[in-house]
């Protein structure tokens, strides 16, 4: 690999994680908050790297629950040797969160309930016009359930249905069939120095086995302060990997770092 790639590589860690720090560390001052997994991998020379940076705003803060709107973007930067291109696909949604037990309901609580979620609008696209560009507009729901306050184990589901898909990319949802799950164990325990807030995640969509995906996460945190930074561990096979080239099937295991915990 070329220094200035590694140089490159280098800055631009440095500036997410510069962003993520500030994120966190004004979270309870502000409505703004993290998002989905904000994060920097690595992968192999057919893969390279991939990053993420999510973030949402509360218009009905202080609560957890309220009406947000958010921006995640997740990018797939092929740096590695003499290649110097970037897939992205932005995603701009506004939703509804209910979060069980933080709420303008007398802190209301559900039993097992997370949060039940709802977006009227969920755009994502690539950006580009001509032969890259991929775009859907989503309307969605989805709920997330769990047991166990220090051995936490549940799943999250996302069903959504779309009000426009792009020509490029009409056939998407034979890879995703309307909905998205996710299975998770958290070790939740604010007590046990160095085992908190390790995740194992089993995501999957679509038909696992054929057109679909799945990705398994194992995420471990790294040091013991205010922010902290976990060690990212990123197994994919299937298809919808990115955007652009979602009816090519992949198969690929990337390191890294996530920020968002």
């Amino acid at each position: 690999m070329k220094f200035k790639y590694l140089l490159t590589i280098l800055i631009s860690i440095i500036l997410v994680f510069g962003f993520l720090v500030y994120a966190r560390a004004t979270e309870l001052q502000s409505p703004m908050s993290l998002y989905h997994d904000n994060f920097f991998l690595f992968g192999d020379e057919a893969n390279q790297t991939k990053f993420q940076v999510s973030a949402k705003y509360n218009l009905l803060w202080p609560f957890d629950s309220g009406i947000y709107v958010a921006y995640s973007q997740l990018t797939h930067w092929y740096v590695y040797g003499d290649r110097d291109t970037m897939h992205s696909a932005y995603q701009p949604e506004v939703l509804y969160r209910f979060t069980s037990g933080d709420n303008p309901f007398n802190n209301f609580k559900i039993p097992f309930v997370d949060y039940i979620q709802a977006a009227p609008e969920y755009h994502c696209s690539t950006g580009v016009e001509g032969v890259n560009h991929r775009a859907v507009n989503e309307y969605y729901g989805q709920i997330q359930m769990s047991v166990g306050e220090i051995y936490n184990f549940g799943f999250n589901a996302r069903m959504f249905g779309y009000y426009t898909i792009c020509d490029k990319n009409k056939d998407i949802n034979e890879y995703q069939k309307n909905y998205q799950a996710d299975i998770f164990f958290k070790l939740q325990s604010g007590n046990v120095l160095g085992l908190d807030k390790e995740e194992l995640h089993c995501t999957f969509s679509g038909d696992p086995l054929n057109k679909g995906f799945i990705e398994v996460k194992f995420i471990v945190r790294l040091f013991t302060t205010y922010i902290q930074p976990h060690l990212f561990l990123d197994y994919y096979r299937g298809y919808l990997q990115d955007m652009v080239t979602y009816n090519q099937k992949d198969n690929v295991i990337r390191i890294g770092i996530d920020f968002t915990n």
